[in-house]
């Protein structure tokens, strides 16, 4: 049986890149079967787990940026995510090895965004390739209904995905009132996040500060762990 890695030696660089690429168009065209299958074929051209991930990531960002400026309906933004969820699936076996680096569960989650289904996906993905276990929580809801979720799977830490200063604000005083704070660690993600919001929290601006501050997150407590 032929084994996709073994055809790796015999991609150009350029096959590589085209084999991205075209992982990228049946992403954003929102072809599920394609896409898996586009991911596969990454892989079998030489690209490392790390290529197709940051290429899925991307096809995300761009899908948000069209959502946020209303180009996509409601169908279209199911079979988007459709996609992207059959472009991770090739992934797997690799996110279920890199997980359990720092055994910290996590719970990523939108709250007031109309993309944030999708960028939950990209962020736990990601989250998931560099050591934690990240679930995704999916589809829009309100900061308690997260909070409480997030609660009854255990989590150590919770990354809220919100588009402004006021579901920043929102979401804090939920996390306060509700006695959240002794729980788990909370690190917000608000793309549209002012100098002065005036919340206690260690807030982000997109996903990639917030992956920065939950590693950096995970490794004190990690140490700490270690002295005891």
């Amino acid at each position: 049986m032929l084994n996709f890695r073994s055809l790796q030696g015999h991609a150009t660089l350029t096959e590589r890149e085209d084999a991205l690429r075209e992982l990228t168009s049946a992403l954003l065209s929102g072809k599920s079967d394609e896409a898996k299958q586009k991911a596969y074929a990454a892989l079998a051209k030489g690209n490392n787990e790390r290529d197709v991930l940051d290429t899925i990531v991307e096809a995300v960002n761009i899908i948000s940026d069209l959502q946020g400026l209303s180009q996509y309906g409601q169908a279209k933004s199911t079979s988007l995510e459709s996609a992207i969820n059959a472009g991770l699936l090739p992934l797997e076996p690799w996110l279920l090895k890199s997980e359990c680096k720092f055994g910290v569960r996590v719970t990523v989650g939108p709250v007031g965004l109309t993309s944030g289904a999708l960028l939950g996906l990209a962020l736990s993905a990601s989250l998931r390739s560099i050591g934690f276990r990240a679930t995704n929580l999916k589809k829009t809801q309100t900061a308690l209904d997260l909070l409480r979720n997030s609660e009854e799977l255990g989590s150590d830490l919770v990354i809220p995905i919100l588009p402004d200063d006021e579901q920043l604000r929102s979401f804090a005083d939920a996390y306060e009132r509700g006695g959240f704070r002794n729980k788990f660690e909370v690190i917000p993600v608000a793309s549209k996040l002012s100098q002065n919001v005036g919340v206690n929290l260690n807030s982000a601006r997109n996903p990639e500060e917030a992956i920065s501050k939950a590693t950096q997150w995970a490794l004190r407590k990690k140490t700490a762990k270690s002295k005891v």
